[in-house]
């Protein structure tokens, strides 16, 4: 008596999942590195990526779709809710408007994220916070350190870098 061939069929699953790496790309690598297992057919990476952000942001067409990261197995990427561009201050006022929306929708949604700020003398600074204010008169952006439970203020052209939770 032999066994047939048994019939299998896909089941499809809603996650997310936190990576924690050094950088964006990194943690992307270890995602798509078990996503392409035999077992997983097919998937849909949806938001988290944060790749291309800045030729996107420095590109004079800003209607052009962005681009989409293609695998092995079919990967749809829209824009992501949270790109971290470097800030200097020689930054297009384009992209210095682009921050400061974001900025201004984490202060509106209360959203945690991770500032990195460069002080002087090169002290670098990385902190989970939520945004209080921005002063645009100023170019000051006011911090709540969830974990310190203080509040700091920053510069604009400070900020380095920043990651939603």
């Amino acid at each position: 008596m032999s066994q047939g061939k048994q019939n299998h069929t896909g089941h499809l699953f809603t996650v997310e999942i936190l990576i924690e790496e050094a950088t964006n790309g990194l943690a992307m690598e270890k995602l798509l590195h078990l996503l392409n297992a035999q077992t997983v057919k097919d998937y849909q990476i949806l938001k988290g990526i944060e790749l291309g952000k800045l030729i996107e942001m420095n590109t004079t067409n800003k209607e052009s779709t962005p681009p989409s990261y293609t695998g092995k197995k079919a990967v749809t990427s829209p824009p992501p809710a949270t790109p971290a561009p470097t800030m200097t201050s020689t930054a297009p006022s384009g992209a210095a408007d682009h921050i400061i929306t974001q900025l201004e929708g984490f202060k509106a949604n209360n959203t945690l994220i991770r500032l990195t700020v460069i002080k002087g003398q090169g002290i670098k600074l990385n902190l989970p916070c939520r945004i209080l204010n921005y002063d645009s008169s100023n170019q000051n952006v006011a911090v709540y350190h969830v974990d310190e439970k203080k509040v700091y203020s920053f510069k604009l052209n400070e900020i380095d870098d920043y990651v939603a939770f």
